[in-house]
């Protein structure tokens, strides 16, 4: 039998210290985020139980050895239900007069439910620090919550009064996961220490607060345990651990010099955006963060249509969100051959050739398909719609700039409000897609999708393996592509079903929301902005799941247990 407490997951502390200010301080509308925390801790409360109670064979024992924590409940339940009677008994008269010693006892209840359950909070943590996926999870919701609460605050904003909570958490979801759907508008709504911390959240996200963790340690010199190797290899995908440690500084060095020779080539056009050098400057690497970790985010209202015609800045922004999308394995491999040819070239080379991998060659190959398709589709679909009002030549390159942003960067130089139904569909095939796995990017990485068209040329070929530039793909990476492409349809579809009963719009616009919301994409119809609180949690979760990917969120979830070999009877089924 499962020997676990109940309620391992700390919402007491979530209760305790929220409404300790929201009843006695000011910070927020006192009724209305005391009921969403209420909800929210009851059904943690009922969802626990529920998921050790119902799967286990010895259900009386479970209740004895959880006696205590079934009374501690219970008791939660009371005050929930005195807290709703008193607010339901006032309606809508006002402040609710709920009595300060319920208050009182409420709260007291609660913290001494926060020190009696400090052990297993503990241990509740140092489960989710076990396993690399979990802790990858934890660390994304942490540092959306903390993205929250600062855009909450009112310095945060234009109009000094903060942002709604469910604004701010789906602003906050949205710069983390490198998204770039926005409720408010990102010039306007916010002052500049609110832009600021958008900033950092975009950086944050796109690179990962792990990987920046550990590069500030390995620059302090310090060493870290076998527990957190592994837990780096997991992330980088290295398997050398012995390089761990290079890697991550590769991964920062080359995120600062691109996004560095990004912002300083953006600041001859962005003057003229700007009163001030110093305002030129932020807006620069603004723009240049956000292009490369392809987050979409732009301090201009109209995105970057004012740059329609510009081929320069086109091609600087195209470039950033290009090569934040190849991933910095790719990056890092291309780098590496070039360096040795340079030096090759000059008989100065001494280390050993580097060669393009195969996961290199196919994500460059890939990546250069999609682009080029994408445009002649844009463009030939576009033409006489949207685009007629342009030069040819401008025609081109916003259809090219679009199909690089269809890489899941969000920015645009056209209206979306006028592109036909067919062009959306096929941006949304597009967007599903994404870019290279390990990148910036969001979707289900073109790498997943050149596996799965070797799986289907070798079953066309009757072919023994899977088989892709020559080279034999392991079953297990063909069967991962599989269930990345299944989990990605199941989110996609699902978002469509919960967003379609929420709002009330065309369901072209719908889909394509959704889809740009799991794969991190950040373009818009307009929809976005229009959304009802329940639609914009639900774009917020798409874009959680798009940004972790389906590996992570279903390795996170897993539970685990020892491997046990067991074969079973061969079953029939028909197929067909």
């Amino acid at each position: 039998m499962d020997k676990r407490a109940l309620f391992t997951i700390p919402e007491f502390i979530l209760s305790g210290v929220l409404l300790f200010f929201i009843q006695f301080g000011n910070i927020l509308h006192p009724i209305a985020v005391s009921g969403w925390v209420d909800f929210v801790i009851l059904l943690l409360v009922i969802a626990e139980f529920c998921f050790l109670f119902i799967p286990s064979r010895y259900k009386l024992l479970v209740l004895k050895r959880n006696n205590y924590s079934l009374v501690f409940s219970l008791l939660f339940v009371i005050f929930f239900i005195l807290n709703r009677f008193f607010i339901l008994s006032r309606g809508n008269t006002g402040f609710i007069a709920i009595p300060p010693a319920l208050i009182l006892a409420r709260n007291f209840f609660i913290w001494t439910g926060i020190f009696s359950r400090f052990k297993k909070i503990s241990l509740f943590f140092e489960g989710i620090t076990m396993y690399p996926a979990k802790t990858i999870l934890f660390s994304f919701l942490a540092v959306i919550v903390v993205g929250t609460i600062l855009l909450m605050l009112p310095f945060a904003t234009s109009t000094g009064k903060g942002l709604s909570i469910i604004d701010a958490l789906f602003t906050s979801t949205s710069a983390v996961c490198v998204t770039g759907l926005i409720v408010v508008d990102t010039a306007t709504a916010f002052s500049f220490w609110g832009k600021l911390i958008i900033l950092t959240l975009i950086q944050i996200g796109g690179i990962s607060i792990m990987i920046l963790s550990y590069f500030t340690i390995f620059s302090l010199k310090k060493n870290i345990s076998i527990k957190e190797k592994l837990m780096l290899s997991y992330m980088l995908n290295e398997k050398d651990m012995s390089h761990i440690s290079k890697a991550i500084r590769n991964i920062i060095y080359t995120s600062f010099i691109i996004e560095g020779i990004g912002t300083v080539l953006l600041l001859v056009p962005f003057r003229a955006k700007s009163s001030s050098w110093g305002g030129t400057f932020f807006l620069s690497i603004f723009h240049a963060i956000s292009a490369f970790c392809n987050a979409g985010f732009s301090l201009f209202s109209n995105s970057l249509a004012s740059f329609t015609g510009s081929f320069y800045v086109n091609t600087v922004i195209a470039s950033l969100i290009i090569l934040g999308g190849l991933s910095f394995i790719v990056l890092n491999n291309i780098t590496g051959t070039f360096t040795w040819w340079i030096g090759h070239i000059r008989g100065k080379s001494k280390q050993r050739y580097e060669k393009l991998q195969v996961n290199t060659i196919v994500i460059l190959i890939a990546t250069a398909i999609l682009i080029l398709t994408g445009m002649l589709l844009i463009y030939g679909l576009e033409h006489s719609r949207s685009l007629a009002g342009y030069s040819l030549g401008k025609q081109y390159l916003a259809a090219f700039f679009q199909s690089v942003t269809l890489r899941t960067a969000g920015f645009n130089t056209i209206s979306f409000s006028n592109l036909s139904t067919t062009t959306l569909m096929i941006m949304g095939v597009f967007m599903f897609v994404g870019a290279a796995a390990g990148s910036t990017a969001g979707g289900i990485k073109i790498n997943n999708v050149a596996v799965i068209f070797a799986y289907i040329k070798s079953f066309l070929t009757n072919s023994n393996s899977v088989v892709l530039l020559k080279h034999s793909i392991p079953k297990e990476k063909v069967l991962k592509s599989m269930l990345i492409l299944l989990f990605g349809l199941c989110a996609v579809v699902l978002g469509i079903v919960f967003l379609s009963y929420f709002e009330h719009a065309p369901i072209q616009n719908i889909i394509f929301e959704t889809i740009s919301a799991f794969g991190t994409v950040g373009l818009s119809t307009g929809l976005t902005s229009h959304l009802t609180s329940q639609g914009k949690i639900v774009i917020s979760i798409l874009m959680f799941m798009g940004r972790l990917g389906p590996l992570t969120i279903l390795a996170a979830a897993s539970r685990h247990r020892p491997n046990i070999h067991m074969e079973f009877p061969v079953g029939e089924i028909s197929i067909g």
